[in-house]
Parts: C-alpha cells; structure tokens; sequence
C-alpha cells in the first residue's frame, strides 16, 4: 500500500538549513500514514518547507482553531491523484521540538504524518477528535521507530 505514492518537496524558506536526510523522513512518513490509513490508490502529494511568515499567508485557509501551528494542510477535492499540499514551517517546527525537549526528526516526522491525515479529511475539529487523530499519530510514529511524546500515547493536550 502506498507505494504508487509521490511526495515532491520543495524549500521555500531560506532561514533555516534543511538538515540532511529531511527530505527522505517526510517521505518515509507520508507513506507510513497512508499506509497505516489503508489508502492504496496512486496519490501525490506537495509538501513545502516555508517559514512561520510564509506559513502566516496560509493562516485563512486553516480548518480550525484546533489544527497543528506548524502545518497547514490544502487538500485536493478534485477526485483527481492529487490528494494536496502541505506546508511545513521548519522555522515552527524547530520551535516545538526545543520546548519539547525533542529531535527535530522527530517534529519534521509529526507533522508530516500530521499533515498526510489533514490531506485525506481528518482535523481536529473538537477535543474528541484531536484525541482520535492523536492516537493514530503516534501509532505511525512508533511504527516509524520514534517514540511518541506521552501526551500523544495517553491522547491528552499537548
């Protein structure tokens, strides 16, 4: 499953040096999140490295008030192998990583999964449902080999 998937990433940003091996954790990660979605039809999907302004001309497009400041997500509805877009602040993620004492692997990984789910219509629209897809985050990231912070295990807010 997942295989006829296609992950282009560009880098928008200039701030912010794009660690090696980047490129292939968000692939690695779309993949697992589709996979563990039992999507299995060919499907692209544009990922954006941008910076916390670009990420800010974005901020109309946002679902709810409860979606990831890291991440917008811009599905396709068009029917079409395009499942959509997502733009990563790397600058926002950084951020997160450091007040959560984590890898930036580990934020880059999140939020790719993250946005993957936001592409094929989940969001966290209320309490209820940011825990469900909080669950199912840190289920693909175990399986990714990271281990979740345990707000993610125990679907409390973070």
């Amino acid at each position: 499953m997942a295989s006829n998937l296609k992950v282009i990433i560009d880098n928008a940003q200039i701030k912010l040096k794009i660690p090696s091996g980047t490129r292939m954790l968000v692939r690695r990660s779309c993949h697992a999140a589709l996979q563990q979605e039992g999507y299995d039809k060919q499907a692209v999907i544009s990922v954006t490295f941008a910076d916390n302004e670009m990420l800010g001309s974005f901020d109309g497009m946002r679902v709810s008030n409860f979606e990831a400041p890291e991440l917008i997500a811009i599905p396709e509805n068009n029917g079409e192998e395009n499942l959509g877009r997502i733009i990563l602040s790397v600058e926002r993620v950084l951020e997160l990583t450091r007040v959560y004492n984590r890898p930036f692997e580990m934020g880059i990984v999140f939020a790719s999964i993250h946005g993957v789910l936001n592409l094929l219509g989940q969001f966290y629209l209320d309490q209820e449902t940011k825990d469900a897809q909080m669950k199912k985050e840190a289920l693909v990231m175990s399986q990714m080999g990271y281990s979740p912070l345990s707000d993610f295990e125990t679907g409390r807010r973070r």
